[in-house]
């Protein structure tokens, strides 16, 4: 009797945290980091990924694959300790379209299994929105210029078809409002007409489509 009191008084003078039950740590993880967006505005640029704290600290080796949704494989990201990026190269004459970075694997100091998240990019044409305006009386004249950059030519060349939206601005502060839209001729200029007693800004404006970013002009006051 005298020794399990002595045992309960005991346990009673132990601090709370030696008492209680230990928490269980969230294993860790090793994610990737990507541009959601790849403009393709010259013959070659980089795509650049980032590895996450987890891949740093815990990671022996981790790769993702470089996924096109109809041709397949393009590239793979490569995670070796002591790394905190890595450089894809990245040429026009790879297709657009939206990139899967698809997880394959990736493995601790112990050789358990790692999380690892997937991303997506999505490849596309960058382009170039020109405005110019001028003022005779009240009639306002916008004229503009879209181009995209073309692989087979190397550079940015005329892009014909292409709807351009006219919006306008009443004060600096003011929101845009739409006012028309008309597509680009062979040479990708446009040209809109409109009547306005008082100065306006004015700007062009272009949408994404299956394989370009849209792009917005600069602001003109007229």
């Amino acid at each position: 009797m005298f020794k399990r009191a002595l045992a309960v008084a005991t346990a009673s003078l132990l601090p709370l945290t030696l008492l209680a039950a230990p928490s269980a740590q969230a294993a860790p993880s090793c994610n990737i980091s990507t541009p959601s967006k790849v403009a393709i505005v010259s013959p070659y640029r980089t795509v650049t990924g980032i590895y996450s704290s987890g891949c740093r600290a815990y990671a022996e080796y981790a790769f993702w694959s470089v996924v096109h949704p109809t041709q397949g494989s393009f590239d793979a990201f490569w995670f070796d300790p002591g790394m905190t990026s890595e450089v894809l190269d990245w040429y026009d004459w790879n297709p657009v379209g939206v990139y899967t970075v698809r997880p394959e694997g990736a493995y601790d100091f112990d050789y358990d299994r790692m999380a690892q998240n997937t991303r997506t990019m999505t490849v596309k044409y960058g382009s170039r929105q020109y405005i110019s305006t001028s003022r005779s009386g009240s009639t306002v004249t916008i004229a503009g210029t879209t181009t995209r950059y073309s692989p087979r030519a190397g550079k940015y060349a005329a892009l014909s078809g292409y709807r351009v939206y006219l919006q306008s601005q009443a004060c600096s502060t003011c929101a845009w409002k739409p006012v028309t839209s008309t597509t680009t001729n062979r040479y990708g200029k446009v040209t809109f007409k409109r009547t306005s007693s008082s100065a306006r800004y004015w700007r062009l404006k272009t949408v994404d489509n299956s394989n370009t970013f849209g792009r917005t002009s600069a602001t003109s006051r007229r």
